[in-house]
C-alpha cells in the first residue's frame, strides 16, 4: 500500500477511534460504566466473526485452533454475538452498536499499517487523527459532550501534533 494512503487511513482510523470513545462515553452516561465498558468488545464480535468467515471461505480454514478453525464454528460465534450486541444496546439507538466496528476492523488493518509506515509513524498519524476528531467532537458537542469551541490555542496544539507527524516522516 502507498505510504500516503496508509497515512490517510491511519489518520481516519484515529478519528474513528475518537468516535468509538465518544460512543462508549455516551453509553456510560446512559447506562453506567459497566454496560459502557461492554459496548466495544461486544460490538467487535460480529465484525471479527464476519472477517473470520471471509478468511475461512477464502482459504478453507481460519488457521485458528479448534473449534474456531471451521466456518461453522465462526458462524456460531456470529449467531451468539449479534443477539449479545442487541442486548447491550437495547433501548438505545441501534447505531451505538457500531462502536466496536473499527476495533474489529483494526485487528486486520493495523498490522498492515505498521508494516507500511513503521510503528512510530503509524502511532503519530493515529494520534493526529484522534486529536482532530476530539477537536470536532468538542466543538460541536456531539453525543452530548460539553461544547468547547475551537480556539487559536487548540488549533495550534493540533498543528504541533501535525508537525510531529511530519518530523517523524522525514526523520
Amino acid at each position: 500500500m502507498d505510504t500516503a494512503v496508509s497515512l490517510g487511513l491511519a489518520f481516519g482510523f484515529g478519528i474513528g477511534l475518537t468516535f468509538n470513545a465518544a460512543l462508549v462515553g455516551a453509553m456510560t452516561r446512559a447506562r453506567g460504566g459497566r454496560e459502557g465498558a461492554l459496548l466495544t468488545p461486544v460490538s467487535a464480535i460480529p465484525v471479527l466473526a464476519v472477517l473470520l468467515m471471509w478468511i475461512a471461505y477464502d482459504e478453507g480454514d481460519t488457521k485458528l485452533p479448534a473449534p474456531f478453525d471451521a466456518l461453522a464454528a465462526v458462524l456460531g460465534v456470529l449467531l451468539i454475538g449479534v443477539p449479545l450486541l442487541w442486548m447491550v444496546v437495547r433501548g438505545l439507538p441501534l447505531w451505538y452498536g457500531s462502536a466496536g466496528f473499527l476495533n474489529g476492523l483494526g485487528l486486520v488493518l493495523v498490522p498492515r499499517f505498521i508494516e507500511d509506515l513503521g510503528l512510530t509513524l503509524y502511532v503519530s498519524a493515529l494520534t493526529l487523527g484522534s486529536c482532530a476528531g476530539a477537536l470536532l467532537f468538542d466543538h460541536f458537542g456531539l453525543l452530548g459532550f460539553a461544547v468547547k469551541h475551537v480556539s487559536a490555542r487548540r488549533t495550534a496544539g493540533l498543528a504541533m501534533v501535525g508537525v510531529g507527524v511530519v518530523l517523524v516522516r522525514v526523520a
